[in-house]
């Protein structure tokens, strides 16, 4: 029998989304071995704090260890990473995890060295361009920066490689602000919509993050990037729902002080469902522009008949025109965002072979 070939993998990363993706590497390691013939070998791991490498690869009773320890807070045994190891091989993949931007010189060496690299954080992704020239390559993989496991970045990839035209991309991409908007819908106040949402753990700890439609906005900047628009965040209009003097709040006042945005909030969202449409917080990406923000929507249309908690994405194209490709579903989650991870590990393993 073939041996297994080994997959050497470095990880950036190790709250929520990294700790599920371990768990998940180590519970397919007999569906790898059969599948792919394929081994993946974590030899490194590195969160904000410190960082630990084994070069021969860590066994699965560390890794998992290193999973209980990291959630009861505690941290690594290492040093804070500084750099990539020197002896990491060439064919190792870096894995990123995080939602920071202080992973980046890590990413650009790896690349540098002709390492693959497969990100679950947008913000590499979103920055400035010389960093979207240098990480958006055929070794790299970001399935799960625009919706977790759904496959939207491979079914864009898809229509652009078949010759297809995509005219335009419209999408609803945060399933908080599809909570607020359905909350708005069946009209409960935009405040306690909001301290709802906090208090079901959809926002982050601070709902402005969420509410400023930022998020939502470099997923859809990705997108736009992949259809050759050289846009950066500064060119794309952003709607926030919240006035930009609240920002000076603790997110402590800015939760007392949000009941101020229930009536602005009602003639908006009445503005925009008059008619029978559906309030919906998507992204439009057409004729070389990008905008985000509150639409109302034909109920019937693709944007209006998906689940309030739902992301949708719907690429309209010269063979998609009269009834646009969509890809809808659970677009957030710690564990399927950790599975599209592992998915875009294993096909961009199957391309360095």
């Amino acid at each position: 029998m073939t041996a297994l070939q080994q997959q050497p993998l470095f990880l950036l990363g190790l709250g929520g989304v990294g700790r599920a993706l371990i768990r998940q590497i180590v519970a397919a390691r007999a569906r790898h071995a059969e599948r792919n013939r394929l081994r993946l070998a974590v030899v490194g791991v590195a969160d904000s704090a410190s960082s630990l490498v084994e070069p021969a690869g860590l066994s699965d009773e560390h890794l998992l260890g290193l999973v209980e320890r990291k959630a009861r807070g505690e941290r690594l045994a290492g040093e804070p990473l500084s750099a990539l190891p020197a002896d990491l091989p060439g064919e190792a993949i870096i894995v990123d995890t995080t939602a920071s931007e202080a992973t980046i010189p890590f990413l650009l060496a790896a690349k540098a060295r002709g390492m693959g690299v497969v990100l679950a954080n947008k913000l590499p992704l979103a920055g400035p361009l010389e960093w979207w020239d240098a990480l958006a390559d055929e070794r790299s993989r970001w399935e799960t920066t625009c919706g977790a496991a759904l496959p939207v970045i491979s079914t864009l990839n898809t229509l652009l490689d078949s010759g297809d035209d995509v005219t335009r991309i419209e999408g609803a991409l945060s399933g908080t602000l599809g909570f607020l908007c359905a909350q708005l819908e069946a009209g409960q106040p935009f405040s306690e919509a909001v301290r709802e949402a906090k208090a079901r753990g959809y926002t982050e700890p601070d709902p402005r993050q969420d509410l400023g439609g930022l998020d939502a906005a470099r997923k859809a900047l990705i997108l736009a990037r992949m259809l050759g628009y050289r846009l950066t965040m500064a060119d794309v209009i952003v709607e926030s729902l919240y006035p930009a003097e609240m920002d000076a709040l603790s997110v402590e006042a800015f939760l007392r002080a949000v009941d101020a945005l229930d009536a602005p909030m009602r003639r908006r969202a009445d503005e925009l469902t008059a008619g029978g449409r559906r309030l919906r917080y998507a992204a439009e990406i057409a004729h070389g522009r990008l905008r985000v923000g509150l639409v109302g929507v034909d109920p019937d249309s693709k944007l209006g008949r998906i689940r309030s908690s739902d992301s949708i994405v719907v690429f309209y194209t010269r063979y998609f025109s009269d009834n646009p490709l969509a890809v809808s579903g659970r677009g957030a989650g710690q564990e399927v965002t950790a599975s599209g991870v592992l998915g875009d590990i294993i096909s961009l393993a199957r391309l360095m072979r």
